[in-house]
């Protein structure tokens, strides 16, 4: 890596932590957000899907205005953005005003990670790209280990309020550094002139490109299922298992760690083998896995490590495909990375916005309604691989330009 480059992947790595604290960090505070407000598991979840509406949002709207803007300012805006979210979060007073303190949060935290992407594209490309997007995950998948981990430890010195306005504070630090130390990389000769209005017509290219379309359906079914499940795990383990928060924590770290190696060994992969071939493999682990957690819970209630085994390979897996699914469908589009970027993580996060309050609303009685939203999304994911990517043609056309 290149010494001018390395420091904004770094600083994106721990930009990306945000994100990625936005959706783990307050998972095992849902008992106790439920309890204070009286409000249903599944009223709890829906916080998670506001959460997930917002990253939709953010991303359609901050992706094409990157294109227009440069990429540093709209970082620097959203990260304060979600600082003033997360303090409407400690202070929400209701079930509904947290739910919507979360949509402003969720709003700013996925359109860091889209400026992100769109960064990463304006340096780097193909294969390299994967290793650098590798790179940012190895610094941004420690907040998937430790995020509910941080949580929990949290909780047993706070409130689920304190956890807000901890997240809030970290922010502001990572704002800061943003403003003083990150640089512009997309000059301005490179940029899309116009409105707001003309920059959103920057999607229309990538939407008619079907295995860009097709690549962005793959990760996001692969996501739907992962959001399902993320949306689900404090009540599971918590509930159905018994266990502490802390013991939570630990089990969420696990899989988090399997979805880390993963992802290295996808930036390792390619210097041997091609990227639709690594996707290919990647997406039909992720839907051998969910079948083996629907098997188990069709007998009833798993013993823990029943479970928590396909779970390890499923993660493991999700890890594998998403930098490699990213740099495919991004490579395809590089003259609108910010637009292309926000349509990637818009699907993933849309899915996983309709994905996870489905077993919520569905009764959580059991493990059975999780492990059929994961296998359907795991099943859909793959055919549309081979219907509408067609992997093995891939390779044979020049990606558009």
């Amino acid at each position: 890596m290149r010494a001018q480059h390395r420091l904004p992947i770094v600083i994106l790595g721990f930009l990306q932590t945000l994100s990625t604290l936005t959706i783990d960090v307050y998972l095992p505070a849902f008992p106790q957000i439920a309890a204070e407000f009286h409000a249903t598991p599944s009223a709890v979840q829906l916080t998670f899907t506001a959460a997930m509406a917002g990253m939709v949002t953010g991303q359609l709207l901050v992706g094409p205005w990157s294109d227009g803007a440069g990429r540093r300012l709209p970082l620097v805006i959203v990260t304060l953005v979600h600082v003033g979210a997360s303090l409407a979060c400690a202070v929400a007073p209701s079930i509904e005003a947290l739910a919507g303190a979360r949509f402003a949060q969720g709003f700013a935290s996925a359109s860091i990670g889209v400026v992100a992407l769109a960064v990463v594209r304006d340096l780097f490309a193909g294969p390299r790209m994967v290793r650098m997007l590798a790179s940012m995950a190895l610094i941004s998948g420690m907040a998937i280990a430790l995020g509910p981990l941080l949580g929990s430890q949290l909780l047993h010195l706070m409130d689920w309020r304190g956890v807000f306005l901890t997240l809030a504070a970290y922010g502001l630090v990572l704002g800061t550094i943003t403003f003083l130390l990150i640089g512009e990389t997309l000059p301005a000769h490179q940029r899309h002139r116009g409105g707001l209005t003309e920059r959103l017509r920057g999607f229309g290219k990538p939407a008619t490109d079907r295995p860009f379309v097709g690549l962005i359906l793959v990760t996001g079914f692969a996501w739907g299922g992962m959001y399902a499940y993320l949306s689900s795990s404090s009540f599971v383990f918590q509930t159905l298992y018994g266990m502490t928060t802390t013991q939570y924590g630990l089990v969420f770290a696990s899989h988090a760690l399997l979805m880390l190696l993963g992802t290295q060994l996808g930036g390792r992969l390619t210097h041997r083998l091609r990227l639709p071939v690594i996707v290919v493999i990647a997406t039909a682990g992720l839907l051998l896995s969910t079948v083996a957690i629907l098997a188990n819970a069709l007998r009833g209630e798993p013993q823990l490590l029943t479970f928590l085994a396909p779970l390890w390979c499923f993660t493991f897996f999700l890890g594998l495909n998403t930098p490699c699914v990213q740099s495919l469908a991004l490579s395809r589009h590089g003259s609108a990375a910010g637009s292309a970027a926000g349509m990637l993580n818009a699907t993933r996060q849309g899915l996983g916005a309709l994905t996870s309050p489905v077993s919520g609303l569905l009764g959580l009685a059991g493990l059975l309604p999780l492990a059929v939203i994961m296998t359907v999304a795991q099943a859909l994911g793959f055919v549309t691989l081979w219907t509408v990517v067609r992997p093995l043609r891939l390779g044979r056309d020049e990606p558009p330009r």
